[in-house]
């Protein structure tokens, strides 16, 4: 037996995120924006709401992670935080740790641990060799750094202090750092969720990227927020790999083996590769269908308004679940598309050019109906004004509220 085939190691590394509330003694300086399509308008960010904003901005925010206004990362550079418990170990830990009010989130994002280590990420130093007489004290926030012969630069964002009682070595943390220079790495005074440097995941290549979340219903927005990275073309295909809701697990204390744990991560976790196995039968035919209820909302429509009255513009259908058997069908044969903004488009290219666009949004109203009923696949219309491409301002978005996922608003988590 391979001392390596322990049920207490991980082959995974795990940056988990908690809920923030802004009124509480936790609060951190948020940006105005938190990125694509992320409504944030509340003094509370439940900790989902934080793991999809960072899926959809690809970034880890590096920090100083401070307490009581002190640095806890010592050095010049501050770091994204991660740990390697196993997967089981999170699930209880989390759960415990959040029951009792502790700083811990039970939602995570999860990466494969030899890729991160080649990202330069280390695990933690606990501890120095040597006793120090004075410490770096980092009152008002300023830089805590050892004096070089302690322990080099380029090593003390790794150093966690181990004086008693103090003891974090249960976490088992991991640390990538930061290395680039920038003013605003304390969030302060920033717009966007991407003015703050972190771990670019989309950008360095990192693929097997997981997720652990509570809930069914939170899994299958985090899926439909990893399809749209991809079928956009903002992330790898090799990108993701699962979504697991732990809700669906059974006690941490039945999944501590290895095997166990396989075979019960297998039964809740939601695969994402299976949206992408397609059988070109199927396409045709679903994009028959689908052609045929276009060409016949098209045939019934009254003729054209003579001498092309009316706004112009451009209409599509706009499918509002991009993991639905039908998105997955219309991407494949191309007549579905993403937009940069995020939006599945079908096009409508039996709909006559000669339409004016209050003509084609009617059509299309009507053809979302129809769609929704034989395919059962929320949708309705979204129109440019003046133009044929979907990234420009929107003229109307039908038939959708908030709660799609769309968007990825406060409110929807309470």
């Amino acid at each position: 037996m391979q001392n390596s085939i322990r049920f207490d190691l991980s082959d995974y590394l795990i940056h988990f995120f908690r809920d923030v509330d802004m009124m509480g003694p936790n609060a951190i300086a948020m940006p105005e924006h938190m990125g694509w399509h992320s409504l944030a308008e509340d003094t509370f960010y439940p900790a989902i709401f934080m793991l999809r904003a960072a899926l959809r901005n690809g970034r880890l925010w590096a920090t100083w992670s401070y307490r009581k206004g002190v640095r806890t990362i010592y050095g010049p550079d501050p770091a994204v935080c991660f740990t390697d418990m196993p997967i089981a170990a999170f699930v209880e830990a989390s759960r415990q740790r959040h029951a009792h009010g502790e700083a811990m989130g039970e939602v995570a994002l999860v990466f494969p641990k030899a890729t991160m280590r080649a990202q330069g990420a280390r695990p933690a130093i606990y501890g120095l060799s040597r006793d120090l007489t004075v410490w770096p004290s980092g009152k008002n926030g300023r830089p805590r750094i050892f004096p070089a012969d302690v322990l080099p630069l380029h090593e003390q964002y790794r150093y966690i202090t181990d004086t008693y009682p103090i003891d974090w070595s249960h976490e088992r943390e991991w640390r990538w750092p930061c290395c680039i220079e920038y003013s605003n790495l304390d969030h302060d005074s920033v717009s966007d969720w991407s003015d703050i440097p972190g771990l670019d995941f989309y950008n360095t290549g990192i693929s097997g990227i997981g997720a652990i979340v509570k809930t069914r219903a939170q899994a299958e927005l985090v899926v439909q927020d990893m399809l749209t990275l991809i079928d956009a073309g903002m992330a790898d295909p090799y990108a993701f790999s699962f979504v697991l809701p732990t809700d669906e697990l059974p006690s941490p204390e039945l999944i501590r083996d290895r095997a166990a744990l396989k075979e019960e991560l297998a039964k809740a976790t939601i695969d994402i590769d299976k949206y992408f196995a397609v059988s070109n039968a199927e396409v045709a035919e679903v994009n028959r269908q689908f052609t045929a209820e276009v060409s016949t909302i098209e045939r019934n429509a009254p003729h054209p308004q003579a001498g092309g009255v009316g706004e112009a513009g451009e209409c599509w259908l706009w499918l509002h679940d991009g993991s639905s058997h039908l998105a997955r069908m219309l991407l494949t044969s191309g007549r579905l598309s993403v937009s940069r903004n995020g939006r599945y488009l079908a096009r409508l290219i039996e709909f006559s050019d000669s339409r004016s666009l209050r003509e084609r949004e009617a059509m299309t109203e009507r053809l979302a109906e129809i769609i929704q009923s034989k395919f059962n696949v929320p949708c309705g219309y979204f129109s440019v004004l003046n133009s044929s491409n979907p990234d420009d301002v929107p003229f109307f978005a039908q038939n959708h509220g908030e709660d799609i996922a769309y968007y990825n608003a406060t409110w929807l988590y309470k």
